[in-house]
């Protein structure tokens, strides 16, 4: 099983974007416990094999998340979580258990799609930043975003953008997400400064999206992720 740094690594076929699919749930460790959870997590998935995707626990790092790490299943559309016989009632149940311990609270849970996505590979761009969306015209934003991306893509170089939305939760007023790939913090502050030379494609972006409001937004690192690669 060879470990990843985030889950869109294994999404890198544009034509099936729009089968691919994600489970998520967030919660709070314990202090001091999260080298704990990276351990039980390998113990658990170091030699699962998927229907597709895989999954992973991650970090948040900054931004307006109250929680502290989430886990993530993705995949396609009816091929997510391990194979059938991969896993016995009673394994996955001792490993819920030992999980809790570890927890100081469970929270929101979320499912959604990519829709979209373009630039290199996220393993190559580990730390994410994600924005939570409420958008007022999902088709108009699309077309728009998908525009800026391309427009962008010159000093953006490789880095991946993706946007997605959440069929199921999302938090009050989220129905859209954004995510984008840098090498660590500091390269995420400084595609920022690059970007605000675009002037004239953010204001054509934001006269065309159909309306949208950032409702939170947050970047996270995994913490541990396991795929069939």
């Amino acid at each position: 099983m060879k470990k990843i740094f985030f889950l869109v690594a294994v999404f890198c076929i544009t034509s099936l974007f729009s089968q691919n699919t994600f489970q998520l749930w967030n919660f709070n460790a314990k202090k001091g416990m999260e080298s704990a959870i990276a351990n039980l997590a390998d113990e658990q998935w170091a030699d699962a094999k998927f229907k597709s995707g895989g999954i992973q626990i991650e970090r948040i790092d900054h931004g307006d998340n109250p929680w502290t790490h989430r886990i993530i299943l993705f995949g396609e559309v009816g091929k997510l979580g391990r194979v059938d016989g991969d896993v016995e009632a009673a394994e996955w149940s001792l490993f819920q258990q030992k999980l809790n311990h570890y927890i100081e609270e469970w929270g929101t849970s979320y499912a959604g799609r990519f829709l979209s996505i373009e630039g290199g590979s996220w393993v190559d761009y580990p730390y994410v930043q994600i924005y939570d969306l409420k958008l007022n015209d999902p088709i108009a934003f699309k077309n728009a975003h998908d525009k800026l991306v391309k427009q962008t893509s010159k000093t953006r170089k490789d880095r991946p953008v993706a946007f997605g939305v959440y069929d199921i939760g999302g938090g009050k007023g989220v129905t859209h997400w954004v995510a984008i790939g840098s090498k660590d913090f500091n390269d995420l502050l400084a595609q920022k400064a690059i970007e605000e030379a675009y002037i004239k494609e953010w204001a054509e972006w934001g006269k065309n999206n159909g309306g949208a409001t950032i409702i939170t937004n947050y970047s996270l690192r995994v913490l541990a992720g396991y795929t069939n690669e």
